[in-house]
């Protein structure tokens, strides 16, 4: 596997990677998840958050995209603080700035039958953690399912809610933050096995934090 981390604007690669994943999206959220309300026509999940802000971290196999995640600055316009506002009850834990929102985390539905926790899934987390870190985040916030919230905790994160969960389509959701630091990725290289690098591929201009093996 091969991690891209992609941004507008993209070369040709990138842009038949953000493709694939805009497709893998649609099948995982809409088709299979039921989240109707992202449904279009061209069967691409494509929000007003898939914009020059946003950081794609995508894992492709032979070409192929088996898994993404994207981030937003949490002082640009983003999915927590619009569509899911009502959902924050509590303070962010440090000004905007210092935050990215972590929305659209999948694996591919090929890639996860059986297994409850996929080399796909763990390389996502490191990336996501280890990238948070290079940016001097010092958190990240996310909406998701409670089993989600378990699961991040299950590899040493810290993670905090930002509000009570509420029922969204008959199951609960919640609001929460994690703390980044460097303790967090080492607690979840050392929880998810990931002892061998993953050599990044850039489908964009490389950002100057990253010169080499990054998830081991």
């Amino acid at each position: 596997m091969k991690l891209h981390i992609v941004r507008n604007p993209a070369d040709r690669q990138g842009r038949d990677l953000l493709e694939q994943s805009f497709r893998l999206r649609h099948r995982i959220f809409v088709e299979m998840a039921g989240w109707s309300a992202l449904r279009r026509d061209d069967a691409r999940d494509v929000d007003a958050f898939d914009n020059d802000d946003a950081v794609h971290l995508l894992l492709s196999d032979s070409g192929v995209v088996v898994g993404g995640s994207r981030l937003t600055p949490l002082n640009r316009p983003n999915l927590l603080q619009t569509v899911f506002d009502g959902l924050v009850q509590g303070d962010l834990p440090a000004h905007p700035s210092l935050g990215a929102d972590w929305t659209r985390f999948y694996v591919h539905p090929d890639r996860r039958e059986g297994r409850r926790r996929t080399p796909e899934s763990a390389a996502l987390f490191c990336a996501v953690m280890e990238y948070a870190l290079s940016q001097g985040y010092s958190f990240i916030t996310f909406v998701s399912s409670i089993s989600m919230l378990e699961h991040g905790t299950a590899v040493g994160w810290r993670i905090t809610p930002l509000g009570d969960p509420v029922i969204s389509d008959g199951k609960p959701i919640v609001a929460a933050w994690i703390e980044v630091s460097e303790q967090a990725l080492k607690n979840v290289r050392k929880s998810t096995g990931m002892s061998r690098s993953l050599v990044p591929v850039f489908s964009s201009p490389p950002p100057m934090w990253l010169d080499g093996p990054q998830l081991a």
